[in-house]
């Protein structure tokens, strides 16, 4: 008769909890973020018919901060309070703690559990999988809660998922403040470039043009030097950044390979985090990062060649795709304006050999042309009947590679051809344009691939600028 008293009791303990965990798992199923620890304190108070229920995160100063709080059938404001001298300094040493009745008999001058009119107190620890209690999850009645066993399993199942959940906000956060980080610094490294170069076209008044080019190399290669510095802390925490995502993606990969048919509460939090998706986009996030921190490192290399300081690189490159990469980076600036329609490219490229040049100062060279077209192309075309366009053609002519670049804008006058591959000579505005860039691709194609670099304009007509690389024929690799 015992033995069958026993095993009713625990069919309905076992019903009991079921029922309980159906009506917690139904009601924060669907929430995610935040919002997940106000539903999962809501829906345990009812389920288990308690008043007070309330999840908790450990601060770094010893401080308790609820994430949800809820009390006589509502959500209260999340408050922080010392868990000293109290149960739930109890939990987070011992990792639970319970207490049927008279809890403020046991702790007659705790202030929270005063308010709260507590009588009775359960409460067990929100561990991580390395055993680091992160908070606690507790529930306190006016009323004895007498039946241990199931409020404690309860508390348990749903505490580990939220310390998962915590531990994923906190993963999160973390990662965006380290992306946020990274770009900050990399508007600020921008930022600098653009004052450095500013305050160099102030000192052009003061060279003399028999040593012009001697002094701004000096002023170049100190600009360089001072951004290369601040942007080799950036290089390397990008490549810790990449290397950690890389390797807790993998470890993701593998506790999906080992366990595929995880917890209810796991393909729970999965959906919630939409792992798939993250696992898709942060290497692509990574990326776009890694992209600006080259970007910035080939400024300082194109700085440093420019004046003639510094050794780069010569690769086999395909010029079309130089091309088409400037392109695309720019391809924002082609989208129709308030004053013009969407500007065109038109590409005819021919059979063009991968030659040895050095591919990230072409690259410059490309995108100061091109930057320099579209600009014209924002003021006006020739022809207002006609569409605003930039036209590209590629050849080889003779041992040369020919590539033209031509926009149907108004034209340069005359005078102002001559000085065009000038350092510091602009016709922009101030704060639009320093009159390096025409300048540095002159360089880079002369000086570093014994090319020519040369335009062909008159007012009211087209401009083309024409960039001619001689081909190292011991060099030149395959066909584009």
């Amino acid at each position: 008769m015992t033995r069958n008293l026993e095993q009713f009791s625990t069919t309905q303990l076992s019903r009991s909890a079921e029922t309980v965990l159906q009506k917690v798992v139904q009601g924060t199923a669907a929430v995610t973020g935040k919002d997940f620890f106000s539903a999962l304190v809501e829906n345990l108070a009812l389920a288990l018919g308690v008043q007070n229920c309330v999840v908790t995160e450990l601060r770094q100063d010893g401080h308790l901060h609820t994430l949800g709080f809820f009390r006589d059938d509502q959500l209260q404001q999340n408050i922080s309070y010392d868990p000293m001298d109290g149960p739930c300094e109890t939990v987070l040493t011992e990792n639970e703690y319970y207490c049927p009745y008279g809890i403020q008999d046991l702790f007659p001058n705790h202030p929270v559990l005063s308010a709260l009119g507590a009588d009775s107190y359960i409460g067990v620890g929100l561990q991580n999988v390395e055993g680091k209690i992160l908070g606690d999850l507790i529930i306190v009645d006016s009323q004895p809660i007498l039946d241990r066993q199931l409020h404690k399993s309860i508390l348990q199942i749903f505490a580990a998922r939220a310390a998962a959940e915590l531990e994923r906000q906190r993963a999160t956060l973390e990662l965006q403040q380290l992306n946020e980080e990274l770009e900050q610094r990399v508007e600020q490294r921008t930022a600098a470039l653009q004052a450095a170069i500013q305050d160099l076209k102030q000192t052009q008044a003061q060279l003399v043009q028999s040593e012009k080019m001697s002094s701004l190399g000096q002023l170049i290669a100190g600009i360089a030097h001072e951004i290369n510095n601040p942007n080799t802390f950036i290089v390397g925490n990008v490549s810790h950044v990449s290397t950690y995502t890389n390797q807790l993606l993998e470890l993701v990969r593998r506790y999906q390979q080992v366990m595929p048919n995880p917890s209810p509460d796991i393909q729970a939090a999965i959906a919630d985090c939409d792992l798939d998706f993250v696992q898709q986009d942060l290497p692509r996030l990574l990326g776009s990062m890694q992209t600006g921190r080259d970007r910035i490192q080939e400024l300082v290399r194109s700085f440093r060649n420019f004046a003639r300081l510094g050794e780069s690189e010569k690769k086999v490159a395909d010029l079309h795709e130089g091309i088409n990469s400037t392109l695309v980076l720019l391809s924002h600036r082609l989208r129709p304006s308030a004053k013009r329609s969407e500007i065109q490219v038109i590409k005819q490229y021919g059979k063009l050999p991968k030659i040895d040049c050095y591919p990230g100062q072409l690259n410059q060279v490309f995108m100061s042309i091109l930057t320099n077209a579209l600009d014209a192309l924002d003021k006006g075309v020739k022809n207002q009947q006609l569409e605003p366009c930039i036209h590209i053609s590629t050849a080889v002519e003779k041992d040369t590679i020919a590539i033209h670049i031509a926009d149907n804008g108004m034209g340069i006058k005359p005078d102002l051809q001559k000085h065009l591959f000038e350092p510091f000579f602009t016709t922009k505005p101030v704060g639009q344009g320093v009159g390096l860039g025409l300048a540095m691709s002159y360089q880079i194609v002369v000086h570093q691939h014994n090319g020519k670099l040369y335009c062909q304009s008159s007012e009211g007509k087209e401009t083309t600028f024409t960039i001619e690389i001689p081909i190292q024929v011991e060099t030149a690799v395959g066909f584009s």
